[in-house]
């Protein structure tokens, strides 16, 4: 199989100029909301023919990605395709995957482009472009909200997070939202995770929330201050996005109370549920249904800063400089927190999966830009 890694613009080149099949490998947060934007984007949308994942149950559903519906097939479906066919890796722990595909004969002349790492490379090296839109005076308050679930003791590692909101915030007031005194019932998909012990997930729904109905700044446990943040407290609300372009909440964000866009993401997850109709977690990522809800507010995929609907989207560099799946740490001179991703809503399987990533990251990508340098 041959690995690839380009800038956009050429894949859209290749793809277009000799009409090239896509097949989507993975229907996460990746797969169905960011990756099909960026085709969409490129005029690439209509050479998508398929999903494929090794996902039995997903097998014959359909996926709606911009505005058209895509069947879900099995990774056999790439016996039957030509050679002329670019598969569009769009899991994040893909290591496994990638040993999968290349013990498939079919695919020993295909190309593949892991999608995560073309996102780095096309969004991710270097200081992030975009201006916030701020104010000229202070508007969030100075409350630094957290959750912490299940009473068991906050570990060394994350109090050494906690002691670094202390030195950077000395004069803000930290709080922490635990089932004591928030109310964890309030909304089914909390209670279930909760019942389930998936104390991971809860933060998805509570810190919009808090956000919403609090007003302040709120932080995952696993997130590192880096700097004085009271140049954060100018704007009426703010979050961040990672590596891979979806929004995520934990790394640092803030809003005032009862912003309208913060209501917009609670209101997008009235309708989510932890467990599904067939009994199952649901695992989909906060990502999955907050970027959705930036796009529909035209939250455009670029790697840029944004202002979308009076919130501030911050590029990848502000909040979340830290890649889990390849241990790459790009701080620029926008960090204002890492986000080291404890990984507290991960199986054990799934933490293996990071850490094989880790391993094969730096191989890999010097597959794919020997593929293309060599082109």
């Amino acid at each position: 199989m041959l690995l690839r890694c380009t800038v956009f613009s050429e894949l859209a080149k290749e793809i277009i100029k000799f009409n090239k099949k896509i097949l989507m490998f993975g229907a996460g947060a990746i797969g169905q909301v960011i990756t099909p934007e960026i085709l969409k984007d490129l005029d690439c949308l209509n050479h998508v023919e398929c999903y494929l994942d090794n996902n039995q149950s997903m097998w014959g559903e359909k996926i709606s990605a911009c505005g058209r519906d895509f069947e879900v097939r099995s990774p056999d479906y790439l016996n039957e395709c030509p050679t002329n066919t670019v598969i569009l890796l769009n899991i994040s722990r893909f290591s496994d995957v990638i040993l999968q595909l290349e013990g498939m004969e079919c695919t020993k002349n295909m190309e593949c482009y892991i999608m995560p790492m073309m996102l780095m490379h096309n969004y991710c090296a270097a200081l992030s472009q975009g201006v916030p839109v701020m104010s000229d005076s202070p508007l969030i308050p100075k409350k630094l909200h957290y959750m912490w679930l299940g009473h068991n003791p906050i570990p060394d590692n994350l109090k050494k997070c906690i002691d670094s909101w202390k030195r950077y915030c000395p004069d803000y007031e930290i709080i922490e939202w635990n089932e004591d005194n928030y109310d964890i019932a309030k909304h089914p998909y909390m209670k279930q995770a909760y019942e389930n012990k998936a104390y991971g997930f809860i933060p998805d729904y509570a810190r919009l929330d808090i956000l919403y109905n609090e007003g302040g700044l709120y932080l995952d446990t696993d997130v590192e201050i880096k700097r004085n943040i009271d140049d954060l407290l100018y704007q009426e609300a703010f979050c961040g996005v990672e590596k891979w372009q979806v929004l995520n909440f934990g790394g640092l964000s803030g809003a005032v109370k009862g912003h309208p866009m913060v209501k917009k993401f609670l209101d997008a997850r009235a309708d989510v549920f932890f467990i599904d109709k067939d009994g199952k977690p649901n695992r989909n990522t906060c990502g999955f249904y907050d970027t959705r809800v930036a796009i529909d507010a035209c939250y455009r995929i670029d790697g840029t800063t944004q202002n979308v609907g009076g919130m501030n989207i911050y590029a990848y560099d502000y909040f979340q400089p830290y890649d889990y799946m390849s241990g790459i740490l790009n701080e620029t001179a926008h960090t204002h927190s890492i986000h080291w991703f404890n990984g507290g809503w991960l199986d054990e399987k799934m933490k293996k999966a990071n850490e094989e990533s880790k391993k094969r990251y730096l191989e890999l990508y010097e597959r794919a830009m020997h593929h293309h340098n060599t082109k």
